[in-house]
């Protein structure tokens, strides 16, 4: 049997794995030694630029609170951390330098986002203080406009052109003519209920409709004294000194005095007892 320690495949494979192990670690080794050099070289040159960037960062730095300053915001930490930063970098420890830069200015982002936040939040509640006090034309409108006022004026426009139409067409338009002046009267004297009343219904005798209006009730008392009871006498509905007609049934109300002398006058008096005067009516 032959000694393994001279035998030459034993020997030979013995060989191959020291060849193997040997160029195994010599590689390695160059690959190490390579990348050391590269880290090192990294390394000087990250060195090289440290000041530039350490006062880089407190130059910014300074920027921003110098900004933030004159907006009203001030951090006494912040300051203190600045000139830290001014004194590291002057004795060269540029990494304090940086950091401490960099530490105040996050700080300083910070107090600007804050300053920020608050500024929306006045901004919007100064909004929402106009808005509540401003009035849109709608609503100015509706408080300075009397109530059936632009009806009243419609009506009486929409009143003029059928009398107008009825004119050219030969109808009898004394009725219409009656009511519309009546229509007129209560729009002049601020009764816009009682002028959309009557122009509405001197536009329908204008159109030929008919138009029913309530005689007044025969009796012993004047019709003249109805404005001082302010009542109709044929409805009770309240009304004006100056009422021509009824704003509710539409009844004709006689004049109370007589327009020349001032003597009362009845119901159906055609001419003053006193003076003789024709009373219109």
């Amino acid at each position: 049997m032959a000694d393994p320690g001279t035998d030459p495949t034993t020997i030979a494979v013995v060989l191959v794995g020291v060849a193997l192990v040997i160029a195994v670690g010599f590689f390695e080794m160059r690959f190490l030694r390579k990348k050391m050099k590269t880290r090192r070289i990294r390394a000087a040159k990250k060195d090289t630029e440290l000041p530039d960037e350490a006062h880089n960062a407190v130059v910014t730095t300074k920027a921003i609170a110098a900004t933030l300053e004159r907006q009203g915001v001030r951090s006494p930490e912040v300051n203190e951390w600045i000139r830290e930063a001014e004194t590291a970098a002057g004795r060269g420890n540029y990494r304090v330098a940086k950091d401490l830069a960099g530490k105040a200015k996050d700080r300083l982002l910070v107090l600007k986002s804050q300053v920020a936040s608050k500024g929306e939040v006045a901004k919007l509640e100064q909004l929402s203080a106009v808005a509540g006090d401003q009035t849109t034309t709608k609503e100015r409108l509706h408080k300075e406009v009397a109530p059936n006022f632009p009806q009243s004026k419609f009506s009486l426009e929409l009143a003029e052109g059928a009398l107008a139409t009825a004119r050219a067409g030969g109808r009898d338009v004394v009725q219409a003519t009656e009511l519309f002046e009546a229509a007129k009267a209560r729009f002049e004297a601020q009764d816009y209920d009682g002028a959309l009343t009557m122009a509405r219904l001197s536009k329908r005798a204008a159109e030929g409709k008919t138009v029913e209006i309530p005689a007044a009730k025969p009796g012993p008392a004047p019709v003249a004294m109805i404005a001082e009871k302010l009542t109709c006498p044929t409805c009770s509905a309240p009304l004006k000194e100056d009422d021509v007609f009824c704003r509710k049934c539409g009844t004709r109300l006689s004049p109370r005095e007589c327009a020349s002398c001032g003597e009362s006058l009845l119901a159906d008096d055609e001419f003053c007892a006193k003076c003789g005067a024709r009373v219109s009516r």
